[in-house]
């Protein structure tokens, strides 16, 4: 009898399925929780199961069992009139392969009220089907600062702060045995973002050595901060040492002082002319002269310069790249192009043809006029089919953009650079044995960031030209050979 009961279960699964020609699908979601940085972008993927052409389907996400439209697709529209107060202005549909029934939606920035419950649904004129999926939201703040502050009675208080984490973070003091010491006091308290920041602090005597740590229980990831007190922190100078040191210390000053002077008065004519013949001779400023010593330094690194030809098998459809692989533009249509293993087909990016696993290699990039990209580098064995990656060193990317109208780092997290004017031209510096690689404004020959990491892959030139666009691969011009090595 059970026997019995197992066939007709198994057989009545078989009828409930969707068969193939009947219009039915699945909606397949993330297989896994997506974990969103705050202040950054998340992306939320949406696919049909078969895959199937999705332009005149009706899309909606929502948030909570249908308790909030986040967005709202249908007929080739973006209806968002009943969209929740809190997501306007904040998402966007992705939909270059929506003819395959792949959707994405990006939200950014995310906020801390950001994570819960998500759905992706899907209505065509004979069925609907819905996926569901979690977002967790994360922040990982600042690194922790110690404050050292003397007590009257037992030494030392310790305060360590640190903001910006999310969710509410853990914290823990050690000392140097990595035995877990009690604070005296811990507060966590929100900011006007929703973000924590963190305060607590420790009593220690005059030979401590201690730790502040900050760990974010969602990324596992922890901060900390050592500091180490010894008895040289409390001299136990007599006073009236110290008031003798003073009184030597203003003799000898006042002495200096008298000596200097009289050179001064002795050699300021002789001096001034010097001055004005140098200058003469040189036809410089002091100002010029400081670029060309910067100028030296960037003609230093130039001797590393690589010839970087754009790899077109690697260009997303929306991307054109010249014959000469030296320049690739945005397109407002999709090229038919072979849908090949190395070509990004969600991310609008692609990469140089060169692959660095040792040595140091320099190249320059043409941006000017462009108000959105990303360059730098990427893991050869980065992922480029069917879901968006954040551009970050965690997941294989060392990366500069502009987007918004503000210059970024995207390390973990995303560190803001101040640039006095528009960029013109970047130069990309690796230096694959000591894990570095620098960004820098070609135009002013300065250092607008520098990456540390420990690179175990081969990595290639990484290109994002941004929505209608281009950009261009720039001659290195030749080094002077009496420059100094």
């Amino acid at each position: 009898m059970q026997l019995l009961l197992a066939g007709l279960k198994a057989l009545l699964l078989v009828f409930l399925l969707p068969w193939p020609g009947t219009g039915q699908f699945h909606v397949i979601g993330p297989h896994s929780s997506i974990i969103a940085l705050v202040g950054e972008e998340a992306v939320l993927p949406c696919h049909l199961s078969p895959p199937m052409d999705a332009q005149n389907m009706e899309i909606k996400w929502y948030r909570s069992n249908h308790s909030g439209l986040l967005h709202h697709h249908r007929a080739s529209q973006e209806l968002l009139e009943q969209q929740s107060p809190e997501y306007q202005g904040r998402t966007e549909l992705l939909k270059e392969n929506i003819t395959k029934g792949q959707v994405a939606l990006r939200i950014h920035p995310i906020h801390p009220s950001d994570g819960g419950n998500y759905s992706c649904f899907f209505v065509s004129s004979t069925y609907h089907n819905e996926a569901r999926f979690k977002v967790l939201v994360t922040g990982l703040g600042t690194d922790p600062h110690i404050h050292v502050e003397t007590a009257p009675v037992k030494g030392l208080e310790l305060t360590c702060t640190s903001l910006g984490w999310y969710p509410e973070p853990e914290v823990r003091w050690e000392d140097s045995e990595k035995w877990h010491l009690a604070p005296d006091s811990e507060m966590k308290t929100l900011d006007g973002n929703g973000l924590f920041h963190v305060e607590t602090s420790i009593m220690v005597d005059r030979s401590s050595n201690v730790s502040c740590f900050i760990r974010n229980p969602i990324l596992s990831v922890e901060k900390g901060v050592y500091v180490s007190i010894a008895d040289a922190v409390f001299p136990r100078t007599c006073t009236w040492m110290v008031v003798l040191a003073v009184l030597i210390s203003f003799l000898v000053f006042g002495l200096a002082n008298c000596v200097l002077c009289m050179r001064v008065r002795k050699t300021k004519g002789s001096l001034k002319k010097k001055y004005e013949l140098l200058i003469k001779q040189k036809g410089e400023t002091e100002k010029e002269n400081a670029e060309l010593l910067e100028k030296c330094g960037l003609n230093k690194i130039r001797k590393f310069a690589e010839d970087i030809i754009l790899d077109e098998a690697t260009a997303h459809p929306y991307l054109a790249v010249s014959p000469d692989g030296k320049s690739v533009q945005s397109m407002s249509d999709k090229r038919d192009v072979p849908n090949n293993p190395e070509r990004f087909d969600t991310m609008p990016a692609l990469l140089g043809q060169s692959t660095f696993s040792a040595g140091n290699h320099y190249w320059e990039v043409e941006v000017a006029g462009n108000s959105k990209w990303t360059l730098g580098l990427c893991v050869d064995s980065v992922s480029r089919k069917g879901q968006y990656i954040p551009a970050k060193p965690e997941k294989g990317f060392w990366t500069l953009c502009l987007k918004d109208g503000r210059y970024k780092a995207l390390a973990s997290p995303s560190s803001i650079l101040n640039v006095p004017g528009p960029l013109s031209k970047v130069g990309i510096f690796l230096k694959y044995e000591e894990g570095s690689i620098s960004f820098y404004n070609v135009a002013e020959y300065t250092i607008l960031y520098t990456f540390k990491s420990k690179f175990t892959q081969p990595l290639k030139p990484y290109f994002y030209p941004g929505p209608n666009s281009g950009l261009s691969i720039v001659k290195v011009p030749a080094t002077n050979p009496d420059s100094p090595p």
